[in-house]
């Protein structure tokens, strides 16, 4: 088993074995407590009555006392024979009348309690722990009233047999009670965790393409987990689609360019004019300059792709990026065009920062600007690049003199793949869509429209993110 991996039935199976554990051991002294009191109560009632029986028996003749011993009431501890019974009578003054005389004696007289019922109390006698009801009994005398002392002491030995047996038939009750219970919490935890089982089981028999939403049924806990599991899937559905569509237009659109520059590689070996030779060399670089930046334009629009899914975003300075994409841009150009870079005055000490990925942003200005240079760039013109404040984002204007776009095309520029019927500079048509989908994702703007006279202006706005002081 992996190591830290969480079982939840486990987990719950030991909270329940704690709690178990927990209410047991209370009920357990509880119930131990219980037979005591019970033992003590069913013997305590025999020591009072044999109390009470000595007591009857006491007479006071001519200022002394006298007692006729009546066995009976010691024989009402006879249901407890294996343990001894002691007893003692003494006058207030202490003379003994009858009995043991070193009985240990009452602890208080002045206890609370009729002076004619019976009280008990625990001791230790001839090394045996006891437990002793006694009384006072008051006679009137010649004089005045005479009062004598009655104590009867039981050894324990019985009561505690009785407290065990009770004690272990409440343990075995509390035993089976606990056990039952706990094969009920396993079948009712068994039973509550049975939806996960059935995700489990299908999502097991789902072939590796089936991403469609979990149909069956679950419990409301776990409504919130089946809901972002079909949220992920229908992410993933739709990020395979994408890859998919995007394999099936690279292939399409890498076999055309592949299969020309193969055929005019071939044209240009049969050629035997170093001139004719020469042109198809130069056609077969043509081809080869325009596969390579269709490549590029690909891998472009797939890091895009990925790094949408991603969007690790982080403060980035649009200055800085809009100065790395005119160096990746302009000096490859040719003929070299009037590039105007104007950026706000304050941008040194207020860079103008988003939040974005850098990587995304700059593609979309490269391919901004490789746009305008490919298909707005003229001989006595130039191209204006922008950096200006917009509320509290930032406006990214590219604007160049060339044809423009012809309204026909303005709802499909955006497309994968689209170009004009008759396009100024060979390209792939991926340019403007990735800066879209960069844009988009940035939750940002992108506009395109035709400048009055001529030439194409394509506005970029995006939202700022407040300078650091």
């Amino acid at each position: 088993m992996p190591h830290g991996r969480i079982s939840v039935r486990r987990r719950l199976l030991a909270t329940l074995l704690a709690l178990f554990a927990a209410a047991l051991a209370a009920l357990y002294l509880l119930v131990r407590g219980y037979a005591h009191q019970t033992a003590d109560t069913t013997y305590d009632q025999l020591l009072r009555a044999s109390v009470l029986s000595i007591a009857d028996s006491l007479q006071l003749v001519q200022g002394e006392w006298r007692m006729d011993m009546p066995y009976a009431s010691l024989a009402l501890l006879e249901q407890a024979p294996r343990d001894r019974v002691f007893y003692r009578v003494t006058a207030a003054g202490g003379e003994l009348v009858s009995g043991y005389a070193d009985l240990p004696s009452p602890p208080g007289r002045g206890d609370a309690g009729p002076a004619d019922s019976p009280r008990l109390f625990e001791a230790h006698y001839q090394d045996e722990p006891v437990r002793v009801a006694w009384m006072e009994r008051k006679i009137a005398g010649p004089r005045d009233a005479e009062t004598a002392i009655i104590e009867v002491a039981q050894t324990r030995e019985a009561r505690n047999a009785l407290a065990q047996g009770i004690l272990w038939k409440g343990t075995l009750a509390l035993i089976g009670f606990a056990a039952a219970a706990l094969a009920l919490a396993y079948w009712g935890l068994h039973r509550s965790l049975s939806p996960i089982q059935r995700i489990e089981r299908e999502l097991a028999d789902r072939s590796a393409s089936d991403l469609h939403p979990i149909a069956a049924p679950v419990p409301e806990e776990l409504d919130t987990l089946v809901h972002a599991l079909d949220g992920f899937m229908s992410r993933l559905s739709e990020n395979l689609d994408t890859l998919r569509l995007f394999i099936a237009e690279a292939a399409h659109q890498l076999r055309t360019p592949l299969a020309a520059l193969h055929a005019q590689m071939e044209v240009a070996l049969d050629e035997d004019d170093p001139a004719e030779q020469r042109r198809s060399l130069l056609a077969v670089l043509r081809n080869a300059e325009k596969l390579s930046r269709l490549v590029n334009q690909l891998l472009s629009d797939a890091s895009v792709i990925h790094r949408s899914n991603v969007r690790q975003f982080q403060p980035v300075d649009l200055a800085e990026l809009l100065g790395q994409a005119l160096y990746d841009t302009v000096p490859q150009a040719d003929p070299q065009p009037d590039v105007r870079l104007r950026l706000p005055g304050d941008a040194a000490a207020n860079p103008p920062r988003v939040m974005g990925d850098s990587l995304m942003l700059r593609e979309a200005f490269k391919n901004l600007i490789d746009n305008a240079l490919r298909h707005g760039a003229t001989e006595n013109g130039h191209i204006d690049v922008r950096l200006e404040p917009d509320g509290s984002g930032w406006r990214i204007t590219v604007a160049d003199q060339g044809p423009g776009i012809p309204p026909a095309l303005a709802n499909t520029a955006f497309e994968r793949f689209a170009r004009g019927p008759n396009p100024r500079a060979p390209g792939a048509g991926l340019g403007l869509s990735i800066i879209k989908r960069v844009v988009d994702i940035h939750q940002g703007r992108l506009a395109l429209s035709n400048r009055v006279g001529s030439g194409l202006e394509a506005v970029i706005t995006l939202p700022g993110i407040q300078h650091d002081a």
